[in-house]
């Protein structure tokens, strides 16, 4: 008898196209396989579920979205959190004692209800008023400008964001790393331009592996498949049962993954899964 699957992808490079799409066909084969043979799919991706709701509106999955690396689970059915990992207020304040000596304003993400608030000082620069405004256009994020980016409150921080020039964010992160403050952390450089980049900073030990397994195991899935393109990729296809890049990948993924598919392109992922639930369903 063949094993309960858990199909995960990463979403921007795997399974949304050069376009960041995800395509009629990609879309029309996932739907056929959830309808048909009760596929269990869903998608693990830094993106917030202001975001990820509208990439996947067209695929019918009735699965969680694993959102911000990991920190969090958004039931899209219902329209809510169903779980969330957070980062201490006292962490946070430590973090962002840290980023004033590289006068660094980070974004705080915290949680309220269905809402991502996310908390900024009144100045952003253009390329952080930029990023900020193209994600307002959902009910599901808003922005809050005070003096003080970490305002306390009630609501939960599951992520701690920021953009600038690459050299200084690293160096910020080293700092945070020599410091010992608890946390996970991903500092990288923009794809287009390498001499900017990012830094998010989450809950410790919070990882798109660990969320992954923790549904798996909450729905019964006997074995898990994952399909990535990125470094941050790599966790989860060490943790897999099976790990499948696509041609578009890092070579280092491609390096550490089970098998090397088509690319982002050419609706690789969904094809897969096409011929891997035939197989086992024969």
């Amino acid at each position: 008898m063949s094993k309960l699957t858990l199909y995960v992808s990463d979403l921007d490079g795997t399974l949304l196209n050069s376009r960041t799409r995800v395509s009629e066909a990609t879309a029309a084969r996932l739907n056929q396989l959830i309808a048909e043979r009760n596929l269990l799919f869903t998608v693990a991706t830094a993106r917030t579920p202001a975001t990820v709701s509208q990439l996947m509106s067209g695929v019918k999955t009735t699965l969680p979205y694993i959102v911000m690396a990991g920190a969090a689970l958004w039931d899209n059915e219902r329209k809510v959190y169903s779980e969330k990992r957070a980062i201490d207020n006292q962490v946070v304040a430590s973090l962002l004692e840290s980023y004033k000596a590289y006068e660094v304003q980070p974004f705080v993400y915290r949680i309220h209800g269905n809402c991502i608030n996310a908390h900024h000082s009144p100045l952003l620069t253009p390329g952080e008023r930029s990023f900020i405004e193209q994600r307002l256009q959902s009910p599901l994020k808003r922005l809050i400008t005070s003096e003080s980016s970490c305002a306390v409150t009630d609501d939960d921080a599951v992520l701690v964001y920021s953009m600038g020039e690459f050299d200084t964010l690293r160096s910020n992160a080293d700092d945070i790393e020599r410091q010992g403050i608890p946390c996970t952390l991903m500092c990288y450089h923009d794809i287009f331009d390498h001499q900017q980049g990012y830094l998010e900073i989450y809950s410790k030990d919070t990882t798109k592996a660990h969320a992954i397994q923790h549904l798996a195991a909450e729905i019964g899935a006997e074995r898990i498949v994952v399909f990535g393109d990125n470094l941050n990729d790599i966790p989860m296809m060490k943790m897999a049962d099976w790990s499948v890049a696509v041609g578009n990948a890092f070579e280092e993924v491609k390096a550490c993954a089970d098998e090397v598919i088509g690319t982002n392109d050419e609706d690789a992922v969904a094809e897969w899964i096409f011929r891997d639930s035939l197989h086992r369903a024969d």
